[in-house]
């Protein structure tokens, strides 16, 4: 059994919402022979996907409330996600390094956290007191070489986006398309940033969420939720030069965190681990 401590509905019930309000279908999204599924959303969700095969995307597909495709939404915690990136590639962090946490969202807390612990649980204090160690000057670098606010129609700036130190669980002012953010998050695993090999595949084990042997890959993926957005940004990878990439967003008043978990488990076909 598992539990999930965020969100104002149980785990069942949000499965049985996603469940009970689809309303659209589609055909298989992939060949059988890697992860031959269908998407049925809902009116308040917009499901992006992008399948690589043999390294060259084979399919970009897009699910759901397509309305959600003109606007712009914080990114909350899958911000947290290149962060990271810039914490690994300055060397301000030992990933193996234990930090005490307290945040009330993370189950038996206080607990002692790593950095793929930190990722995993989206915690909050863990970041906010590693985060004196980079500061937003070397933030402030990462994000401008990886272009990760280009073509916002906010025309947030990379020295305009901090708030407070508290900002970082969501990316301050940051508002970006779900496109943006699903580009993002898909560059990582084609190594679009041409970041060295070691920096990308520290990146990468701290995103790991779960073995898939249904489907002979591994899992990745990034939650976040903020401003009525619940995100979450998964990766089925097989190898190096096959793998699946998502990227969920419900709108739904009442979507939760545990909700678009989920959803993605679902699609993939994936068993849920342990989120204890």
């Amino acid at each position: 059994m598992f539990r999930f401590s965020e969100g104002k509905n149980s785990a069942l019930s949000c499965f049985l919402l996603f469940q009970l309000s689809s309303h659209f279908f589609f055909s298989p999204l992939y060949s059988q022979n890697f992860s031959p599924k269908t998407i049925t959303p809902n009116s308040e969700e917009l499901i992006l996907v992008t399948e690589v095969s043999s390294g060259k995307p084979k399919s970009e597909k897009v699910y759901g409330a397509s309305e959600f495709l003109k606007r712009e939404y914080s990114p909350a915690s899958t911000f947290k996600t290149y962060l990271v990136l810039s914490l690994l590639e300055n060397y301000s962090i030992d990933p193996e390094e234990k930090i005490e946490c307290v945040d009330k969202h993370i189950p038996n807390s206080p607990r002692l956290l790593n950095l793929r612990d930190a990722l995993f649980y989206s915690s909050n204090e863990y970041f906010e007191k590693i985060f004196p160690k980079l500061g937003k000057d070397k933030l402030d670098l990462t994000l401008r070489k990886i272009g990760y606010l280009e073509n916002s129609k906010a025309n947030t700036k990379i020295e305009d986006w901090w708030i407070d130190l508290a900002g970082l669980k969501h990316g301050g002012r940051i508002r970006l398309t779900p496109k943006k953010i699903h580009s993002s998050w898909a560059k990582i695993f084609g190594n679009g940033y041409g970041l060295s090999k070691g920096i990308t595949e520290e990146w990468k084990k701290t995103l790991f969420w779960s073995e898939c042997p249904e489907r002979e890959a591994n899992v990745y993926g990034k939650t976040g939720s903020w401003e009525g957005s619940f995100w979450f940004q998964g990766a089925l990878v097989r190898s190096q030069s096959d793998y699946v990439i998502y990227t969920i967003l419900n709108r739904s008043k009442s979507g939760s965190r545990s909700g678009t978990i989920i959803r993605f488990y679902e699609l993939t076909g994936c068993k849920i681990p342990s989120l204890e």
